[in-house]
């Protein structure tokens, strides 16, 4: 497999993810869904904070905890509690990593797919990122002086003699 997924495969992916959801939705009374970070991801007004901006977010789903649940093509509409609070919250199904239920007894680690504007957001990506190196060499000097660096030796203590 070559890594790039046809129109037909990223549809298929992404209503498995959706049916599962669905079973889990009717089947365990509370469960956890890890979403990954995603351009497309909404967790309301809150967003993703610290550490979540990296290894993403794990979810509740649970009778008390979740609203208006609506299992899309492309994505997953609900309003989840945030403590006191209730978050309008959109899950892109291809940012849904894992799902499992609360005793562990069923756990299901799903492919990542990447976002669906990755042409354009990669070629611009990857010009910033030339235009960066560019701009880090020019103020990088070509020979590096000498007489400024500090030289360390780790190699421990020496028996002077």
């Amino acid at each position: 497999m070559d890594g790039e997924l046809t129109a037909e495969e990223l549809k298929n992916i992404r209503s498995f993810k959706s049916e599962l959801f669905n079973l889990y939705w009717e089947r365990f009374g509370t469960f956890y869904l890890h979403v990954l970070p995603h351009p497309q991801l909404k967790i309301g007004n809150r967003g993703l904070v610290g550490e979540e901006k990296e290894s993403g977010i794990i979810l509740v789903f649970g009778p008390r905890a979740v609203r208006n649940v609506q299992s899309l093509e492309t994505e997953l509409f609900a309003e989840l509690q945030f403590g006191y609070n209730w978050e309008a919250v959109i899950i892109p199904w291809d940012s849904v990593f894992r799902i499992y239920d609360k005793s562990q007894t069923s756990l299901v680690q799903l492919r990542m797919l990447p976002p669906v504007s990755e042409d354009k957001s990669e070629a611009k990506s990857e010009s910033k990122a030339e235009s960066t190196k560019k701009a880090v060499k020019e103020r990088m000097p070509s020979e590096p002086n000498d007489g400024n660096v500090i030289r360390v030796d780790f190699g421990g203590k020496k028996n002077e003699t």
